[in-house]
């Protein structure tokens, strides 16, 4: 029996008894996991080299993957997202049934293809999650997930299909609107994207909470340690987050209820960390072993985490991922050295009235280079003043080499406010921006600064 025909019996037990999968996945050893998932891993290498891409490039780099066992037996090959943006189609490997797209955080459209068999196997697999957190026949599931052209709510559609659990799957609509349903529904478990509950729970705090919630799930992007702490205490539920993308077209990773890291999606994908850093930061690099219509060989993925080594006290073998640090276009070198997305996290967390979008860019005035803090923040002059003050005395506290850098003036600091809601204009928000080579956009110069004393 091979690995994705013992997971489709194991997770359709599942229906019936959705603690089981767990059980058995937690006396699994990995090494034994591994082994049942190698036959897959071949049959795929050797799948993808009907693909004319993959075909011409293993030629090119005189790769043999009739050798292969690993996908680091393969070298120095990759494959990058550029391909999947401007080539998708030479990738197929047999007629495709549908597609997902995503426009990334560059704005150029990634498109993946599937069959509909994968779709379904993709949204089965997820039933392992919702065992976990122990949901079942009596939980209420909305999801508001973007329903459009990407992954969202059409693999939460298909996943609810194999559990007990009452669901409705509404897309994004607006927070206000499901706000007035959570109660009439008795809603206690959410899917959506971590902006969207934060609002929700905005709308909560002023007009009380309407009924107990069992998990928040998230996905779609990142969640400061800030904003979770804020949901759960205000929900009294726990919020555990998903890695998921166009490109994986499933879940990759997933948080347990102890919430220390993804738990690698170890049946479908084998993972690498690639280019690590002396941290252990690297680029997640990841390879299907389920997908035929368009198998993934050693994608680049551009975002960068490291493996969490000590055991999770869940019990489950699969390995984990940290968070997502940020993405290799999100960092940026300057006179506070090699900086990234969470870099500036502890900078803000100490910032009264701040919303949860933030941006932060790099720019040139005359021959200094400034950082420039864009934060979501209402109220007048006074608030922004102490939001200036907070950001500086962080600054401060938690970076004295980076205070010590802004006292001898070899790096300035800006601050600009806008309006809660405005900084977000698609499905992403870039956090770091290096804006230096052709200055901030026109729309900045429309926001309210303030003022920074030296």
């Amino acid at each position: 029996m091979n690995l994705r025909a013992g997971s489709e019996i194991l997770f359709a037990l599942g229906r019936r008894y959705p603690r089981l999968p767990v059980a058995f996945l937690r006396a699994l050893p990995l090494p034994l996991l591994h082994a049942l998932r190698a036959p897959a891993l071949r049959e795929t290498l050797r799948v993808a080299a009907r693909a004319p891409w993959y075909r011409d490039a293993f030629a090119a780099a005189r790769i043999n993957v009739g050798r292969a066992h690993r996908p680091e037996d393969l070298g120095g090959f990759f494959l990058t997202p550029e391909i999947l943006k401007t080539r998708p189609e030479a990738l197929l490997t047999e007629t495709p049934e549908l597609a997902i797209e995503s426009s990334g955080t560059s704005g150029h459209v990634t498109r993946v293809y599937l069959s509909r068999r994968e779709l379904e196997y993709n949204a089965r697999q997820g039933g392992l999650m919702l065992g976990l957190y122990g949901l079942g026949r009596g939980d209420r599931l909305l999801s508001t997930l973007g329903l459009d052209w990407g992954l969202g709510s059409l693999l939460v559609e298909r996943l609810m299909r194999y559990t007990p659990v009452f669901s409705m799957v509404v897309g994004r609509v607006d927070p206000l609107e499901a706000y007035t349903r959570l109660a009439e529904y008795r809603f206690n478990v959410i899917v959506s994207d971590p902006f969207w509950l934060a609002r929700l729970t905005e709308i909560a705090r002023e007009r009380g909470r309407p009924g107990p919630m069992k998990v928040l799930i998230g996905g779609g992007e990142g969640i400061t340690p800030r904003t979770r702490a804020e949901l759960e205490t205000f929900w009294g539920a726990l919020v555990c987050m998903t890695y998921a993308s166009t490109e994986a077209a499933t879940i990759l990773g997933f948080e347990c209820t102890h919430r220390t890291g993804y738990h690698v999606n170890e049946f479908d994908f084998c993972v690498e960390l690639a280019d690590a850093d002396s941290d252990g930061y690297g680029e997640i690099v990841l390879t299907t072993v389920s997908r035929r219509v368009m198998p993934l060989i050693r994608y680049r993925t551009g975002d960068v985490a490291r493996w969490v080594l000590e055991p999770c006290a869940c019990g489950l073998p699969f390995r984990r991922l940290s968070p997502v640090r940020g993405r290799l276009d999100e960092q940026v070198s300057c006179a506070w050295g090699n900086l990234h997305p969470d870099f500036f996290e502890p900078l803000l967390a100490g910032v009264p009235g701040l919303a949860n979008d933030w941006q932060v860019a790099l720019y040139e005035r005359d021959l200094s280079t400034v950082v420039q803090f864009r934060l979501e923040l209402a109220g007048d002059a006074a608030r922004r003043e102490r939001a200036v003050q907070a950001v500086l005395g962080a600054l401060q506290r938690t970076r004295p080499d980076a205070w010590l850098a802004y006292c001898q003036r070899l790096i300035d600091l800006d601050v600009v406010f806008f309006e809660p809601g405005t900084l977000r204009t698609g499905r992403k928000l870039l956090r770091l921006v290096d804006e230096r080579l052709n200055g901030p956009p026109a729309w900045v110069a429309r926001a309210t600064r303030g003022v920074v004393p030296r």
